[in-house]
């Protein structure tokens, strides 16, 4: 019994040296919020071409909650008098007290988070958010900005295939204010940038690697392998960007040789941007894809129509409903903005 009684005894005191060890932490019942100190309530930001690379820090006071704790901050966004109902996360930061990025940034971001108008002045609210654990969120006094937008209609694609010079490189054209899409013949093997103009005096975009981009004017350009066409893709918001290789571009369905079995290729010509081929067709369908595979496929935007618009993956088909030798085009150079056509003759 006494061995028993010791045994309770001792553990006992270990449990209170243990507690003494890992002392209770209470957060403060009247915590005090941070303090949003840059950019000042009022400011304007007018995002230019010249000033797009310009950077905007973003700053604010620690709130104090009492104890010792990594605060995690989110800085939000709403358009003027919507008291952040419908509110978009321009960045997510643990522990410090700032965040940076260029003006162009910031538009590309508030124009897809709070769909604003591209080229167009708005006035937005800035907040600093604050929590510790997950929980005790506190919130910034928010902050007025009169913002006018930036929405940059393309994007220059100088190279080594053209001696690196932006004004006489091709260009791909904006779908929304932040991304772009387009074709491009790129003569010899090599590397290429992206440009928002025809000059380095601007935002030039980089191989950030792994598919990314970055905005870093000394990075390496992206490099790529054949030479030949391009399927270009770029995001200048979330800094990422694709270049699929286009072996070629084929016809498809019962209206073509090989029914749904396979592509029937049509030719490219370098000077004109434009694939062709002159071919016997029969009554059926017929619609367009790239490489000999699904990925890339066009189909019409009006079915019974031999000349008009290509969509992306659309199930739709042409209708050919007379038998005969036909010359089928079509040009992705989108010499008519952000459209890719057909003609069928």
């Amino acid at each position: 019994m006494k061995k028993i009684l010791i045994i309770i005894i001792a553990s006992s005191f270990g449990f209170l040296a243990a507690c003494k060890k890992t002392p209770l932490t209470t957060v403060s019942t009247n915590i005090a919020a941070p303090v949003l100190s840059n950019p000042a309530d009022g400011s304007s930001i007018d995002v230019t071409l010249a000033d797009s690379a310009q950077v905007l820090n973003i700053s604010w006071a620690k709130p104090d909650y009492g104890v010792s704790a990594v605060v995690s901050y989110f800085i939000q966004a709403d358009t003027l008098g919507k008291n952040f109902a419908k509110y978009y996360t321009l960045a997510n930061v643990t522990s410090a007290t700032s965040f940076s990025l260029s003006y162009n940034n910031l538009s590309g971001k508030l124009m897809n988070g709070l769909s604003l108008m591209p080229n167009s002045l708005s006035t937005v609210e800035l907040r600093i958010g604050a929590a510790i654990y997950g929980k005790d969120t506190v919130y910034s006094k928010s902050v007025k900005i009169a913002l006018t937008t930036l929405a940059i209609n393309q994007l220059w694609l100088p190279g080594s295939y053209e001696g690196y010079n932006p004004a006489a490189a091709p260009t791909i054209p904006a779908v929304t204010p932040t991304t772009y899409e387009g074709y491009a013949f790129f003569s010899a093997a090599g590397n290429f940038k992206f440009t928002s103009a025809p000059d380095y005096s601007h935002i030039n975009y980089g191989d950030g690697g792994n598919g990314t981009l970055t905005t870093n004017g000394n990075a390496g350009g992206i490099g790529y392998s054949p030479a030949g066409v391009y399927l270009l893709d770029a995001d200048i918001t979330n800094l990422t960007y694709s270049a699929t290789y286009i072996s070629t571009f084929g016809i498809i369905g019962t209206a073509t040789p090989q029914g749904w079995n396979g592509s029937t290729p049509m030719t490219y010509d370098q000077s004109t941007g434009l694939w062709s081929i002159k071919i016997a067709l029969v009554p059926g369908a017929l619609k367009f894809r790239a490489n000999n595979g699904w990925t890339i496929n066009y189909g019409p935007a009006d079915s019974n129509a031999l000349t008009g618009t290509l969509q992306f993956n659309n199930p739709g088909a042409i209708n050919i409903n007379t038998a005969g030798t036909y010359t089928v085009t079509i040009d992705m150079t989108q010499s008519r903005q952000k459209a890719y056509t057909y003609t069928i003759q």
